[in-house]
Order: C-alpha cells, then structure tokens, then sequence
C-alpha cells in the first residue's frame, strides 16, 4: 500500500468518499500492477487514450482531466492538470515521508551507482530507489509519489540535457544528501562548453538545505574546483569529496584486474583502509562505489556493512557485465556496456579492454550521440585509444564512428557498418570464436541488436 484515499485528498485538496487502499503512481499502463493508480500524462501520446488498458491492466483508479466515455466515473479521479496533480503527490509524499533522501545526477554513472548505494543502504534498512532511467521531469515526481510510507532511505536518480532542469528537479525532491558522480561532455550538444555543464549539474546542491544537507562531489574531475565554488556560493557547510586525489575523503588507493577477471579494489575512509573483491566489473566501477561509501559515509553507517555488501554487486544490462555467449559453433566472451556512451565512458570501455592479455580482442564501436558541434572531434579523439588497447578487429556502427575508418592501419582489420540492423545481420561472418568483444554506443544505435545476434539472451 502507497497511498490511502484519506491521503489523496489531503495532497489533492480533494472530497472523495470511502477507505481505499491503493499502489504505486504509473503513468504507462503496461508498468501498471494489481492496485496502482494510473494518471493520464501528456507525452507524445496522450495518457487519457490509455485509461481504458490501465484499469483492464489492475490499475485501481485513474487520475484525468476529464470524463471519458464507457469507464465507470467512480474509477475516475478528475483533476484540473495531471501533470500539477503528480508534482502534489510528489510533494506530499516528500513532506511525510521520514526517510533519508539521496539524490544524484552525473555525466557518467548515474544508474551504476544508484544500484550499488541500493545493494549498500539494503543492508541498513528499507530502501526505496527510483526504478530504471526515471530521472527526468516526469520520471522524479512519479518515483517520489510511488515512496512507501516506511521507507527509510530513498534514492532518486537525476538527469538533466538543459539549464534549470535539475534546479527544478532538486527542489522538488528535497534531498539530505546529493552526490554528482562526474562531469564530462556527455550533452554538450545542448550546451556552450563543460563550464555551463557543471554549472547544470550543480543545481542538484540547490534543493540541500544550508546547514544540514550534504555535498558530494567526485574530487578528480576537471571541474572540480568550479563545482566547489557553486557549493560555497550555495552557502552548503558540509561537502564531501571521493577520487584518486589524495586529498578525497573517500580515496581510491588501487585498482587491480585478478587472473580471475574479478576487480580487487582498495579505499581509504576514515583512516581505515576498505579492500574489497567484486566479480567481473571494470576498474572504472571503483569510482561508482566510491561515490556510494561517500553517501554511507555521510549517513554515519557502518562502512564495513556496505563493503561487505557490494562484494555481491553485479552490473545492469548493458552496463559494463561480461556473458560468455555461445552463437552457433562459436563462443565469445562479451563486455555489455552498449546501453549508452559518452566519451569519456567510451574512454573507460576502451581502457577496459586494453587491460585483457588475450590475443584476439574486438571492438564494435556505435555512434555517440548529443555532442553537437564537437561530434566528429570527439569521435577521432577515440582513434589513439582503440590503438592502445591492442585489437585485432574494429567493427564501426553509423556515420559518426565511419568518420574514423580510415584512421587506422593494416594491424587492425575495420569493418563499418551503416547502423545496428547491417551489423547484426553481417557480423557472425567475421568472427571465428573466441574473442574478447566490447560492445559500446549511444543509446540510440540499439547496439543490443548485435548482442542478441551474438547469442546474449537478456541483452536489453
């Protein structure tokens, strides 16, 4: 049970009669479970023309802006504006809601680290984190109307591609701690340079209050010192920092791949130092727990628990996990990290492969999107690291990865592709088992196609 009909009307200002128990808050009525309450969003579609399939799905209730013909108007709760109507509910459940509240954003690493301060604050207590890529406009209030009352830590993800957006989101959501994990190119498309980047992002601090909230901010990035300034000009007392540079509270000292492929990592918090082994995740993963001890740090939680706890993690899909896959009469062994790109995660991803002693290692390179003016720059900067990690075949995927083709010698075969669809359908002939591959690109070249083709079962 989420909410009451006593609560609704309390959050809506509304009359209604009766005791009802009822679900979480869904604006896609495929998501709907037994109980939930449907409300009709305009989006590309609009939500009304779904009510029907939400209440035939189990949704309980539906929140509209008006009649609609053939449903039962007892299934129907009328409001002036849905979408003012869901920010209420968001802003009631923020207000009686007694959980501690962690909000993130970042250019890199948002839903990484999401799912690890998950699986950390887990063992603490009741945790409540917003649930796949729900962290725009839309997405923040739904997964704060959606809290349960006895929650006792929330995590709530925030994306941003233009100014004010996270401002908005921030003080909407009221966090006692927020954590930007790094700032790197990643939407530059929508803006004037990574200065007007970290200033975006650092409108996350903006819903913190003075005196109590807390400031988390990776201590290795470039902007490091612009951010810090936004902090003190947001007049935030406490900050703190996680990163390789010394002076970070929570400090990576090492990274190491084991024969066994598992990643043994080692920090230094509170004058201890933490060393912890997780199965099958890439080096560039240490920052994303580091982010995650530096939230458990600030809760005042026993970081032992949350070291012993994160031993288990596992990647999402497409999220940097290696599957070994059988396609017909050939194995592979496939890095999964195509869910999205940037350039600097494609740096880490590249990096990542270099470290493997294996001699047949491939790389199936997808576009990049969101880099404006700086798209085709940013794609040849990728040129020096694809040579350093030591392939034997390059697979380009889309006219911005094709830019580059040329770039490379006779010691790397390269193969383009015109999209995900060519790819998949050719790819099979050109490899002959056995290979180390990485699939990496932008969310919108739908790489998992050629995973799937490749034998991944869960590939997105």
């Amino acid at each position: 049970m989420i909410w009451t009909t006593k609560q609704i009307n309390q959050a809506l200002s509304l009359n209604m009669t009766g005791d009802r128990n009822f679900g979480a808050v869904q604006f896609n009525s495929n998501d709907i479970q037994t109980g939930d309450i449907f409300i009709a969003l305009q989006g590309n579609r609009d939500g009304h023309e779904f009510v029907k399939d939400a209440l035939n799905n189990g949704a309980s209730v539906a929140i509209v802006s008006k009649n609609i013909e053939e449903i039962d108007p007892n299934l129907l709760i009328i409001v002036e504006d849905t979408y003012q109507a869901l920010i209420k509910l968001a802003e009631y459940k923020r207000h009686n809601v007694t959980a501690k509240f962690i909000g993130l954003t970042g250019s890199v690493g948002k839903t990484t680290t999401k799912s690890a301060l998950k699986m950390m604050l887990d063992s603490y207590g009741k945790t409540y984190a917003s649930h796949g890529t729900f962290n725009n406009h839309l997405g923040v209030p739904l997964t704060l109307a959606s809290i349960p009352d006895d929650a006792e830590y929330v995590i709530i993800e925030m994306g941003m591609n233009s100014k004010n957006e996270l401002s908005f989101l921030s003080k909407l959501a009221k966090p006692d701690i927020a954590l930007v994990t790094t700032i790197s190119e990643g939407h530059i498309e929508f803006f004037d340079s990574i200065e007007d980047i970290a200033d975006a992002k650092c409108e996350i601090f903006e819903g913190l209050d003075n005196d109590h909230g807390i400031a988390i901010i990776n201590h290795d990035i470039e902007m490091y010192d612009r951010c810090i300034k936004k902090i003190n000009q947001l007049s935030i007392k406490n900050i703190i920092t996680f990163g390789e540079n010394e002076n970070a509270d929570i400090n990576i000292l090492s990274n190491e791949i084991l024969e066994d492929e598992n990643l043994r990592l080692k920090y230094l918090i509170n004058n201890e130092e933490i060393d912890i082994v997780v199965p099958s995740v890439p080096p560039y993963f240490a920052y994303n727990f580091a982010a995650s001890f530096a939230v458990i740090n600030a809760l005042g939680c026993d970081i032992e628990n949350a070291a012993s706890a994160i031993c288990s993690f596992a990647p999402g899909v497409g999220r940097g996990k290696i599957i070994q896959v059988n396609s017909g009469q050939k194995e592979f062994r496939i890095i999964c990290d195509y869910y999205n790109a940037n350039p600097q995660s494609m740096a880490s991803a590249l990096q990542y492969l270099g470290q493997f002693n294996i001699i047949d290692k491939v790389a199936i390179l997808g576009n990049m999107g969101e880099l404006g003016k700086l798209k085709y720059d940013l794609h040849k900067d990728l040129i020096v690291l694809i040579k350093e990690a030591r392939i034997k075949k390059l697979f380009l995927v889309g006219e911005l990865m094709n830019h580059i083709k040329d770039e490379f010698d006779s010691s790397i075969q390269v193969i383009s592709f015109a999209d995900s669809d060519e790819a998949a359908q050719k790819i099979d002939q050109y490899l002959n088992g056995g290979e180390m591959i990485l699939i990496k690109g932008s969310r919108s070249m739908k790489l998992e196609k050629i995973a799937q083709k490749l034998g991944v079962s869960d590939a997105f």
